[in-house]
């Protein structure tokens, strides 16, 4: 097993198919780069495919939550630093924290994973040898998880939905990026005309196969604020709430 690596940076780029028709970048986008650096920072430590394989063991996103400070603009190239900690209770909590040219902080993501076993589809408490103890001890910074639910039957439908070809990922479920260009897609365009996503929590409660279908729901739980939830087959998929500045 590679030395530990406590944190991992990378620089990135906001290309400009990662922006909307004002230049900034989509929230999407963010969650892609944090999914990515997290993805480069565990292989480098020797967590990947060949060891998940052996072991029939996957990490999956339970939750994330967004928080951007300054929204970051086309063009720019954010230096993007992330940093896990141990298993606490089943779960890795990973910090990504985004920098622009002048070392000021613009978002910071916290993503909450937990490890699987895939042939029992059941969520491992504790990691299986081979696994070792790579991440920090402890992270203490957080961003708040809780969000404003609504009940079903009070939200208003916003859209039925697929799991399409663009939206799945290799593992031929819906990434976990996708959820969230749904949900934006689902706002109306004076939304995004007047305002800028400030926090974003996502819930993902049960994972969206390629080709299946899911129904939006959606609710204004304040004057900037959102919340949707996603169900398929009768059962809820995910949650969400966006606030905008």
């Amino acid at each position: 097993m590679p030395e530990p690596m406590l944190t991992y940076t990378q620089p990135y780029t906001v290309y400009r198919h990662d922006g909307d028709h004002h230049g900034n970048v989509k929230p999407a986008a963010l969650l892609r780069y944090g999914q990515q650096i997290a993805t480069i920072h565990a292989e480098a430590v020797g967590l990947n495919d060949a060891l998940y394989a052996a072991t029939h063991t996957a990490y999956v996103l339970a939750k994330q939550a967004l928080r951007i400070d300054r929204t970051p603009c086309v063009d720019e190239v954010l230096t993007v630093v992330t940093q896990p900690e141990r298993c606490k209770r089943a779960v890795n909590k990973r910090i990504t924290t985004f920098y622009d040219a002048s070392g000021a902080q613009v978002a910071v993501l916290d993503s909450r994973w937990v490890l699987i076993d895939t042939e029992k589809r059941l969520i491992l408490r504790k990691h299986p040898e081979g696994f070792g103890d790579n991440w920090a001890p402890d992270v203490p910074f957080e961003l708040p998880m809780k969000m404003t639910k609504v009940p079903p039957e009070n939200c208003e439908p916003a859209g039925a939905c697929t799991a399409t070809y663009s939206r799945c990922d290799m593992n031929g479920h819906m990434n976990n990026a996708c959820y969230v260009d749904v949900l934006c897609d689902a706002l109306p365009w004076e939304v995004w005309d007047s305002g800028e996503v400030r926090d974003l929590k996502i819930y993902y409660h049960r994972e969206i196969p390629r080709g299946e279908h899911f129904t939006l729901l959606r609710s204004q739980t304040e004057e900037k604020q959102y919340y949707f939830c996603g169900e398929r087959e009768g059962k809820s998929a995910f949650e969400a709430s966006i606030t905008f500045a």
